[in-house]
């Protein structure tokens, strides 16, 4: 008799009814025999049903006494999961009324949700010392130089004008770092919080990426580094589907790293593959290349794979974290291929 409570209570009327049915023919057979007098025949009734009820009756204690055994167990387990031990598991295959082992398998699924909330939370305060750690050092660093220019000039370096113009520049170049800092802190703040408002259109993408390459040509020309937008599958319409300014924001980024991480002579293309119901943006350069044990972690913020290049070639860290939640933003993923000392190649898809 395990099941649920319900097909208990019927299996206990059944079975008393059954044996009540079996003791009254079983006097009538015995009164229609002989054996028993007239007289005699209403106190073996009563006998018998006397017999089923106690029979019934010790059946549902020993039903009772498992099942207290059961909610003991229970008990000691919610108690446990109180106390914050979450490893502890309710042995669901000792309970066998049907609720309370569903209430034993809800202790359980809430048990192992308290040990995925407690790992998030741990891991959530990783990332947030780890944050802080990087916030604080990149801060430092671009501050300690200003303040070490400066500190150079007020003892006297102002007099001399090769050392003040120098000094000077170098100040206002680390002031700029910091702005960019900031700068990217606030936005990807306001992209982990929700409060980043996408404005999703159409828009002729030759034009938008022409576009970005031209404002980018000093910069390639200043690196001895040529731009080339390659498009392939073409057809008359060149339209896809996003938020223009943060694909602009993206796009900049990644053609920058790749101008930046160029060898000297060396390529960035932006190849457009049209396709039927979506558009393949690639961005390939001839650079450093990025290691394969490296490139899993690259979009994390401030991850460096060569953390002296990065820092001297500028830039906050944040930049390939922030492409990825734009990209993420319109439901595509960045993907990256990239092989040291040949190149690499960005990808990613956009709606058409």
């Amino acid at each position: 008799m395990n099941g649920d409570l319900q097909q208990r209570v019927r299996l206990s009327a059944g079975l008393w009814l059954g044996g009540l049915a079996v003791s009254i023919g079983l006097v009538l057979l015995l009164r229609a025999t002989g054996v028993i007098a007239a007289s005699a025949e209403l106190w073996a009734l009563a006998g018998s049903m006397i017999v089923v009820t106690l029979a019934v009756l010790a059946r549902a204690r020993s039903l009772a006494a498992r099942d207290a055994e059961s909610v003991r167990i229970l008990t000691a387990a919610a108690r446990d999961l109180a106390a914050g031990h979450f490893e502890r598991t309710v042995p669901v295959d000792q309970v066998r009324l049907r609720e309370l082992r569903l209430l034993g398998e809800a202790i359980d699924a809430l048990a192992i949700r308290a040990q995925r909330d407690i790992a998030d939370l741990k891991r959530l305060e990783r990332v947030r010392s780890e944050f802080l750690g990087n916030v604080s050092h990149e801060l430092r660093t671009p501050i300690f130089s200003v303040q070490g220019y400066l500190e150079t000039l007020i003892d006297g370096a102002v007099d001399d004008p090769v050392v003040r113009d120098d000094f000077l520049r170098k100040a206002h170049l680390n002031v700029l770092r910091l702005h960019g800092l900031l700068t990217d802190l606030i936005e990807i703040s306001r992209i982990e919080s929700g409060e980043m408002k996408m404005s999703f259109r159409y828009f002729d993408a030759v034009e938008f990426f022409r576009a970005i390459l031209d404002e980018l040509q000093p910069t390639a020309e200043m690196a001895g580094v040529t731009l080339e937008l390659r498009i392939t599958a073409d057809d008359r319409d060149h339209g896809a589907y996003g938020d223009r300014d943060r694909l602009k924001q993206a796009v900049v980024n990644l053609v920058e790293n790749a101008i930046k991480y160029n060898r000297p002579d060396g390529a960035v293309t932006v190849e457009l593959e049209f396709r039927e119901s979506e558009l393949l943006v690639r961005v390939r350069d001839t650079g450093i290349g990025i290691p394969a044990e490296d490139q899993a972690r690259i979009f994390e913020r401030f991850y460096r794979v060569d953390k002296n290049r990065s820092r001297a070639v500028g830039g906050s860290g944040l930049g390939l974290a922030i492409v990825k939640h734009i990209i993420e933003a319109h439901r595509s993923v960045v993907q990256v291929a990239s092989t040291p000392g040949v190149g690499s190649t960005f990808s990613f898809t956009l709606k058409r």
